[in-house]
Formats: structure tokens, C-alpha cells, sequence
């Protein structure tokens, strides 16, 4: 008898357990209890060990190493403003070192923001972990919260809906918990009856919701981050403040309804910005450029292995540009004419149309890369080359051979790997040599022929392109995929660069103080010889005021001079001598006073100068160092009818 009651019990525990277990099951998708229709929704899994990556990377110790307050204090921020940052500052460290918050954010949490008339609806949702819903339900944590909390409990169709009031800031929040998620509201900023329902099926979820749907099916399926916003619902007046801003270029917030932010992490990790399209609010110029074709990117095969960065864009309408450009101008018609009067007599200059002979020649695709910036010369020097598809090279090579029949310096020709290149010498140092020369059907403009060369070269042997470089196998980039536009950087080696333009600016900052030292120093000097000046004026003022008066004053008797005649002929001549000296006087003073305005104006572009070393030294300067942790990115963008793809590739 006793077995049979062991195993009994045994087994009615064992069915208790198994429906505890079934009923608080883990999975249950986020979207599947939050109302539909948010003006935003995020979320993100593995939330602390995100921010850990963050703060333990060499680019977060960069970043963290910055003295905020000080940074603030030294551009003149208030000591009320800087207090206040101190405060949230230590509220933030304060709030990611309470175990309680890593342990709610340590697998997914997820906010949303809905609108309902004049008022929002934010709801937080946090994914517990089967510790934190065994051990530390929050009807038990709330003891843990003191006396100043106090924790009101409310039924809901067999749900527990507790609502929590911190008594000594004044503030409430809601929370009730379904299966494996915790769902979170501020009182009076949403109701949590509302999740209830939906999970049972009562209301739409934001799985039925069809714009969040669109934005969910274009990002990551395995994403770790999603962040969707929806324009269309956001209240008329902010719309019709975006709208103001954004008919003059053409197009209204509707063209361009639904957007959405993708994560994927890993050794490289991905981000996808999604910009869903409506084309019937587009203009048809912009409905004309996203019907553009993509295109398999053939320029990668010019780009030298040490080109730092590289942009390209397969969509470039030049002659759409134009006629926008001229609607544009017609706003502003004194700059208009301007613009044409000047467009006019370069037109007659080189006898060509622009409209109708440059325009057509040019095709879609533009780009440049930038393979370093020199140094070495009185002013950085960028070694950069353009590029721009042609689709008519015989006419494109007449048209430049009238533009450079006549040129303000010597044009010299050198033939490379039978290409042509055209180039004049600057007198600014080695390599100061601009050109341009045609490969294929490719225009390319460098700031120096060498770099053309480097095309050259690496056009005809791919290990010398930037096809080459592992960072196009790691981004994917090699394959015959096809892209509206391509984005690459080294971003450390652009750090680096960045770094030493920052030494030049220093150094030639440093010269601008110095020289304001040393234009104090003489103007104080100045300022001392034009007191001198001025005293000893005022001082011959005086005694001519005295001398002046006592002409005035003396009697006939006992002047020198023979007759009244003579008497008034050396007052007038006094009058004019104290004239003089005031005029003197006041001369020096207005001289005095231009050259304090003077010091003042190199006093205060000296103290710019010093804030600007200061915040690049402090602020700038940590924030390139962080970036040294990046090696390479990549951004690449395709479009269609319906949505904008702008992939963001970091390794």
C-alpha cells in the first residue's frame, strides 16, 4: 500500500511538473503578444553580452576613456548641464551593475511605441530565463525592493497583472508575465489587459501586422536585432512639419512610408537598413532612378590593392540632374543668373554645349578611390582618382581635346600599356601631377598620372586589384553579384590617415597661437608707444590751454605786442595748435582702440584654436584610435519597386 502511494505521488508530481513546464514553455515569439500597428518597435537577443563585447572591445575602452565632464566643461557647457550628466552617468553604471538588470537583459528584450489619439502606449518585453522564472518570480523580487515600494496585484482572465509603485520618485510601472516573457508598461502609458487578449487570440498580434511583415521578411531571418518605424502613423502635425522640409526636393514622407534596421552578428557582422517605397508619391525622377537596373560592379577591376576607399554608384542620371538642378535654381534667381552668365561664357570659352554635347556622352556609373593623403607638402595633398562610365569614348576624347586646346599650363602626354595618359606638373613637390586618361570605357581623373598607372596595372593583373584582398572574400564581394552602389574602407588604415591629418592640423594651429602671441607682444608695444604718443600730446595740450588763457585774460598793458592785431594773431595761432593737438589725440586714441579690437579678434581666434587642439587631442583623437579596432566596412545598396536594401558590412 505504501508503494502505490510513493508511486502515486510520484506520478501526480511528475504531472503537476510536466504541465508547470508545458505551461511556462520558452519560445514564444515576442511579436506574438504586443499589439499591432507601433509607430517603433526594437528588439534585441543576448542584450548584455552585446554591451559586454562593447565595453571590453579596444573600441569601447577608447571611447569610455574620454573625459565627458571635463570634455563639457572646457566647451563652455553649464555647470547645471554638466551636473546633470554626471548624475545619469552614474545612474547608467549604477543601473548595468545591478545584477537584477543583467539578468532580465541577458537574452532578449524589446520595446514598442503605439499611438492612440493625443497620447503613446510603450511596452517593454523582457525573455526570462528558467532561473530567473523558478528562483525570482517578481512577486518575490518586489520584497527585495524595500518599504519604499509598495505592489498592488490584479486578476485578468487568469492572469496576475501587478502594478508597482516607487513611492519616493513618484513613479509606477505594470508587469505581467506569459510563459518565458515578462511585459512591462509605465502606468498610464499602456494596459497590459491588451497582451492579454491578444495572446488569446482576441486581438491582432504584430504578426498580423502587414507593414511590420514586409520590414521582417526582407531582414535577417536569424538576425539578433530588428528595429521597425512606421511613418504613416505618426501624428499629422509631425508629418506635415517633414513635409514642409521635404516638397521643395520633390517628394513627401508617404514616398517613403516603412523603415527597418537589421543585426546579424558574427566575425563580420551585418547590418540591413530597409526603406520600403510607395512609388505612386515618388516623383518621376526619383520613380526614373529606382527603376534603374543593378549591376555586376566591373570598376573593382581598375581599384588598386592599396586603395584605402572606394565609392560606386551604377545610377547617376546626369542629364535628370541637370534639369533638377535648373528647377532647383529657379528659386534663388539672382544665383540663377549668376550660375548661367558664368555657364555662358565657359560654354563660348571651349565652343561646346553642355546640354547637348557633355551630358549624353557621360554614362551611369561614377566613382573614386583614395589610396593615401601626403603629408609631406605645406598642405595635405590627396591622392585620389575619379571615374565616369562614357558611352560614346570617340566623342568623349574630342570634347576633351577642345577643353584642354587651350590650357592655362603645359599639357603633357606619356603612353602607358598603350593607354594615353594626359597631364600637367604642379610646382608642389614630387607626383603634383594631375591627369586623366581613358581605360576602356572609363573615364579616369586622378590628382596625380601615377595613380592612373596603379589602374592601369591593376586592370591587367587582377593579384595587383583590389579583388585580390581578403576583405572582398569576407564581405562576399567577389562573386558576379550585382549592386546599385558599393561603399569600401580599410577603416583602420582611414583611421591612421585621419590621425595624421589631425598632427597637421595640430601643427598648423599651433603656428596660428604662436603667431597671435606674437602679434600681442607687438601690439602691446604699439599700444604703449600711442599712450605715449597720447600723453605727451595731452601734456602740450595743456600748457598751450594755459597759455591760450592767459592771452585771453591778460590786459593790453602788459602783453608784448605793439597793437590788439598782434594779440589776436597769437590766440588764432594757439587755437589752431590745440586743434591740432586734439585731432592728434583723437587719432591715437582711434588707433589705440582698432589695434585692442585687432588683439581682441587674435585673442579670440588664438582661444578658438586652443579649444579646437583641446577637443581633437580629447575627443577626436580617442574616438580614431577606437576606430584602429575596425579593419574593414563596407556599405552596398540595391532598390526596387517596393524597398531600398542598404547592407552595412563590418569586419
Amino acid at each position: 500500500m505504501k508503494h502505490k502511494l510513493t508511486w502515486t505521488l510520484s506520478i501526480l508530481l511528475a504531472l503537476l511538473l510536466g504541465a508547470w513546464i508545458w505551461f511556462q514553455r520558452p519560445g514564444l515569439p515576442v511579436e506574438r503578444v504586443l499589439p499591432s500597428h507601433p509607430l517603433v518597435f526594437a528588439r534585441l537577443t543576448h542584450v548584455e553580452e552585446h554591451i559586454h563585447q562593447i565595453i571590453s572591445s579596444d573600441f569601447g575602452k577608447n571611447i569610455a576613456a574620454i573625459d565627458l565632464p571635463d570634455v563639457l566643461n572646457r566647451n563652455h557647457f553649464s555647470p547645471k548641464d554638466i551636473k546633470d550628466f554626471q548624475r545619469w552617468q552614474k545612474d547608467l553604471v549604477g543601473f548595468w551593475g545591478n545584477p537584477l538588470t543583467k539578468r532580465f537583459l541577458g537574452k532578449e528584450s524589446a520595446f514598442s511605441v503605439y499611438r492612440q489619439d493625443h497620447s503613446y502606449q510603450v511596452y517593454m518585453v523582457f525573455r526570462l530565463t528558467l532561473s530567473t522564472r523558478i528562483a525570482e518570480g517578481l512577486a518575490q523580487l518586489s520584497h527585495q525592493w524595500g518599504d519604499d515600494v509598495s505592489v498592488r496585484q490584479q486578476r485578468y482572465q487568469g492572469r496576475v497583472i501587478n502594478h508597482v509603485l516607487f513611492k519616493k520618485q513618484g513613479v509606477g510601472l505594470a508587469y505581467v508575465r506569459i510563459r518565458d516573457l515578462l511585459i512591462v508598461i509605465p502606468e498610464t502609458w499602456g494596459d497590459l489587459k491588451v497582451v492579454i487578449d491578444i495572446y488569446q487570440h482576441k486581438n491582432g498580434s504584430l504578426q498580423q501586422d502587414p507593414a511590420f511583415n514586409f520590414v521582417r521578411r526582407n531582414a535577417y531571418p536569424s538576425g539578433d536585432g530588428l528595429v521597425y518605424v512606421n511613418l504613416n502613423l505618426f501624428s499629422k502635425l509631425w508629418r506635415g512639419e517633414m513635409d514642409s522640409r521635404l516638397t521643395p526636393l520633390g517628394y513627401q514622407t508617404s514616398a517613403f512610408p516603412v523603415y527597418g534596421l537589421s543585426y546579424m552578428p558574427g566575425v563580420v557582422s551585418k547590418y540591413k537598413m530597409l526603406i520600403g517605397l510607395d512609388q505612386k508619391y515618388l516623383p518621376t525622377g526619383m520613380r526614373k532612378v529606382f527603376s534603374c537596373p543593378a549591376l555586376a560592379n566591373d570598376s573593382l577591376k581598375f581599384v588598386p590593392v592599396n586603395a584605402i576607399a572606394y565609392n560606386w554608384g551604377a545610377c547617376y542620371d546626369f542629364e535628370q540632374a541637370w534639369v533638377s538642378l535648373k528647377k532647383r535654381l529657379e528659386e534663388y534667381p539672382e544665383l540663377a543668373q549668376g550660375i548661367d552668365k558664368f555657364k555662358h561664357r565657359l560654354e563660348n570659352y571651349f565652343q561646346i554645349n553642355i546640354k547637348s554635347e557633355v551630358l549624353p556622352v557621360l554614362g551611369h556609373e561614377i566613382g573614386g578611390y583614395l589610396t593615401d593623403v601626403d603629408m609631406q607638402g605645406t598642405y595635405p595633398f590627396p591622392r585620389l582618382l575619379l571615374f565616369v562610365k562614357i558611352q560614346d569614348r570617340p566623342t568623349a576624347e574630342h570634347l576633351l581635346d577642345k577643353l584642354t586646346q587651350n590650357p592655362s599650363m603645359m599639357l603633357y602626354s606619356e603612353e602607358y600599356k598603350d593607354v594615353k595618359i594626359h597631364y600637367i606638373s604642379l610646382p608642389l613637390g614630387a607626383n603634383m601631377d594631375p591627369g586623366y586618361g581613358f581605360l576602356g570605357d572609363y573615364l579616369l581623373l586622378a590628382t596625380s598620372r601615377q595613380l592612373i598607372k596603379r589602374s592601369i596595372d591593376a586592370y591587367h593583373d587582377a593579384l595587383r586589384s583590389i579583388v585580390s584582398d581578403d576583405m572582398m572574400d569576407q564581405f562576399s564581394l567577389t562573386d558576379d553579384q550585382k549592386f546599385h552602389s558599393m561603399t569600401l574602407m580599410k577603416t583602420a588604415e582611414l583611421s591612421r590617415r585621419a590621425q595624421d591629418f589631425l598632427g597637421w592640423v595640430d601643427k598648423y594651429l599651433s603656428g596660428q597661437v604662436s603667431m597671435a602671441a606674437a602679434y600681442k607682444q607687438d601690439g602691446d608695444n604699439k599700444k604703449h608707444e600711442l599712450d605715449q604718443a597720447i600723453a605727451e600730446r595731452s601734456a602740450e595740450l595743456a600748457l598751450a590751454q594755459k597759455k591760450l588763457t592767459k592771452l585771453k585774460t591778460a590786459s593790453l598793458s602788459v602783453v608784448p605786442f605793439d597793437d590788439p592785431e598782434s594779440l589776436n594773431g597769437a590766440i588764432e595761432n594757439l587755437n589752431r595748435e590745440e586743434n591740432t593737438m586734439r585731432d592728434d589725440i583723437a587719432n591715437y586714441t582711434e588707433q589705440k582702440e582698432d589695434l585692442s579690437r585687432l588683439l581682441d579678434n587674435y585673442a579670440l581666434g588664438a582661444q578658438s584654436a586652443k579649444l579646437t587642439m583641446y577637443n581633437m587631442e580629447n575627443v577626436v583623437s580617442p574616438v580614431l584610435k577606437s576606430l584602429e579596432s575596425i579593419d574593414a566596412q563596407a556599405v552596398t545598396m540595391r532598390f526596387g519597386d517596393k524597398v531600398l536594401e542598404t547592407e552595412f558590412l563590418v569586419k
